[in-house]
């Protein structure tokens, strides 16, 4: 699996987390690095700077109890792209 994280290979230096629709924060893991790329290079065009970080399987669950977050997990060639709140907020900073 891979996440996004502030600094490459350190999950815990800060990992990038969403709000869903019933405002709980969100991890998102990917199966396949290729989307993770896919998704860090949109959010890399508002201003974000992360890095794809690989992640054992069997450590998501874990630590998304440990920091009481809910995570999904994106399949292979799901299409996702970030929540118009976050080019919005992003683009307010430049005003």
């Amino acid at each position: 699996m891979f996440i996004l994280t502030k600094q490459q290979g350190s999950i815990e230096s800060g990992a990038y987390a969403t709000l869903d629709t019933d405002g709980i924060t969100m991890v998102q893991f990917f199966v396949d690095k290729d989307d993770a790329i896919s998704y860090n290079t949109l959010l890399g065009a508002v201003g974000y700077e992360l890095e794809v970080t690989e992640t054992p399987d069997e450590s998501i669950d874990k630590l998304c109890d440990m920091l009481g977050h809910a995570y999904c997990v994106v399949e292979p060639g799901e299409v996702i792209v970030p929540r118009a709140e976050t080019f919005v907020d992003t683009m307010s900073s430049y005003l």
